[in-house]
């Protein structure tokens, strides 16, 4: 874990440390979240984290949930410019799985983070993350499917935003449901994180909907 103890405390005027400072106290955020939930993450704390004074959080993000919102864009960027040119690709949807599991892997602190302080809770942060995510995954995966389709690689017949949704069930319910899958079906961490596991699932989707 990253630390930026006794780092400078005051407001910089360069808008190049300013982004740094930023950058680190988002960082010190993810790190505090594979500790702790969201709400039990204190201000002083992502401070202390990333070696500033508490009230950097509120000059630069207004409050703790608008840097949770800022982590979260990031960790939206990263994983929709990944797949940018998957459409482009000779499987794409083999390597939609790849990447999206690899995703999930290096960003396990989302699974506790959806459930504990997103679902069922209102307000912008919980409304910033159906939009940063679920609905830029609407919008981006049916596109593929129907490509595909198209191409003459899936039946026709499919519902390609039905067939999107049943492919983000099998990728993200392992993750979301950890207790239940390593408790009940002995199924490791180190099972959903291997290769096997990604060909597993692309092997049990595509064989399900290929044209034959």
């Amino acid at each position: 874990m990253r630390c930026y103890v006794n780092a400078g405390r005051g407001r910089p005027s360069d808008p190049e440390e300013q982004q740094e400072r930023k950058a680190r106290l988002i960082e010190a955020a993810h790190n505090l979240l594979t500790e702790k939930s969201f709400r039990n993450i204190t201000i002083r704390e992502i401070a202390s984290e990333a070696g500033m004074q508490s009230a950097m959080i509120s000059y630069y993000f207004g409050s703790k949930e608008g840097l949770f919102i800022a982590l979260l864009e990031n960790l939206s960027t990263q994983h929709f410019s990944s797949l940018e040119h998957l459409a482009e690709s000779g499987e794409p949807l083999k390597g939609f799985i790849f990447a999206t599991l690899e995703h999930l892997k290096n960003n396990r602190i989302m699974g506790r983070f959806l459930i504990d302080d997103i679902v069922g809770q209102p307000g912008p942060l919980g409304e910033r993350f159906i939009e940063l995510f679920p609905k830029r995954m609407r919008a981006f995966l049916p596109k593929l499917i129907a490509q595909e389709q198209a191409l003459g690689r899936m039946r026709k017949d499919l519902n390609p935003h039905w067939a999107a949704f049943s492919l983000m069930n099998m990728l993200l319910m392992p993750f979301f449901a950890e207790p239940i899958r390593e408790r009940a079906w002995d199924i490791s961490k180190q099972d959903v994180n291997s290769p096997q596991w990604a060909d597993h699932i692309y092997q049990m989707f595509i064989q399900g909907v290929e044209e034959k």
